[in-house]
């Protein structure tokens, strides 16, 4: 178990690493864009295109199979951008823009495919108590790939920060082999999967659970999205560099990504295990309306950077483990489905939304928009509470069907 448990910490470290290796360019070049809806739009439409083929890959392919598949092509994809950074294509905005689209499907499903491993091999009681201690690991190296970022963006250049992603991307995959290794049981199975985006839909619609862990992702993405937005436009107002905005970004990603790893390493599995799922879903929640209530009142650049760092902090520290704690209680034909579904539809669908409601309301005050979010806020804080009752009552459910 212990072994299982270090391998498992040493693959998400790695993924982690390449996409806050990445991050911060993105991020950078995206503050020279100032309507954001076309983006996302482009990201999402990216998803659902994605997503069929990722399916029927999952329906094909065993365990093994499906990441080196998904983690190749990511690298590439990325040897190609390498290519084109360095002969001199990074300041083109449809370079911009490909790059930003492609960053952020490209974290969506390698995160994705790890976490689906993990709900897998784990079961609901080695969730709670280890999940926190996985991201834990992974914001590790989310800290380091913010070092490391912070240092060859300012002597090494953008086209080695891709490299470097190559290299992290590849060790992933050895790593990943030697996860799924240690679990002997069905190490070798495909999932059962129709790879279809219309029986993801009907597998989410069809279980009152996930349509509202659905919900409870929507909302969260759709604040998240906003002071993102807000804050990338405040920024631009600053006239800072391509190479000042990547070292800002970078620091920002250290500062919110070691406030991560102490509520990971002190918090997640502590309240988890103590008050449950539902409250410390709950708590996060309240923590982001908080935040809410205060852009309400300032939302100029600082406190907007503040609320950019803290709501990363909360999102990661609490709300990923325990998010993906509500997803140990469901068949593997409902995870893998809805997860993918989620994870990717809904969670890019949000941006959609989030960024035409940033650009619609640009003429008015970003505190009266917050205003007007803060409800939907309290709204997402009691639906935490809701899945979290209904994971405990499908847990002790399967707990008593299995003695």
């Amino acid at each position: 178990m212990r072994l299982r448990l270090l391998i498992s910490c040493a693959w998400f470290f790695l993924v982690l690493f390449s996409y806050y290796v990445l991050k911060p360019v993105r991020d950078a070049l995206a503050t020279e864009t100032r309507l954001f809806g076309p983006l996302y739009l482009a990201t999402f439409l990216a998803v659902c295109a994605a997503l069929p083929l990722y399916w029927r890959i999952v329906a094909r392919t065993t365990r093994r199979q499906l990441v080196f598949g998904v983690y190749q092509f990511f690298v590439a994809c990325l040897v190609v951008f390498a290519v084109l950074v360095a002969r001199g294509y990074g300041d083109a905005a449809w370079m911009r823009n490909a790059f930003f689209v492609w960053v952020s499907v490209f974290n969506l499903y390698v995160v994705a495919v790890f976490w689906s491993m993990m709900t897998d091999l784990y079961s609901a009681e080695e969730g709670k108590t280890w999940f926190g201690v996985m991201a834990a690991a992974g914001t590790t190296g989310s800290i380091v790939a913010s070092l490391v970022g912070h240092f060859a963006a300012e002597r090494l250049g953008v086209a080695w920060l891709l490299v470097i992603a190559i290299l992290s991307l590849e060790l992933s995959i050895a790593v990943a082999w030697l996860a799924l290794r240690q679990e002997a049981r069905g190490a070798g199975e495909t999932a059962p999967t129709s790879g279809s985006l219309r029986a993801g839909l009907r597998t989410v619609l069809a279980s009152r659970y996930l349509l509202m862990i659905c919900a409870f992702t929507a909302i969260g993405k759709f604040a998240a999205t906003f002071v993102y937005n807000n804050f990338q436009h405040a920024l631009r107002a600053q006239e800072l560099g391509v190479a000042e905005r990547t070292e800002l970004f970078s620091a920002m990603n250290f500062y919110s990504q070691s406030g991560t790893l102490a509520f990971q390493a002190i918090l997640a599995a502590a309240l988890m295990r103590l008050v449950g799922v539902g409250a410390t879903l709950a708590a996060a929640c309240g923590v982001i309306l908080g935040l809410f209530a205060w852009l309400s009142f300032d939302a100029s650049l600082w406190p907007l950077m503040i609320a950019k760092v803290v709501q990363e902090i909360v999102g990661y520290g609490l709300l990923v483990p325990a998010q993906q704690v509500l997803f140990t209680v469901v068949s593997r034909a409902e995870k893998y489905e809805s997860k993918a579904f989620i994870d990717t539809v809904v969670f890019r669908g949000s941006d959609v939304a989030a960024s035409n409601v940033c650009d619609a309301l640009g003429r008015f005050s970003v505190s009266a928009a917050a205003v007007a979010i803060l409800p939907l806020v309290g709204v997402w804080m009691a639906l935490g509470a809701w899945l979290g009752r209904e994971q405990a009552g499908r847990g002790q459910l399967a707990d008593g069907k299995s003695v």
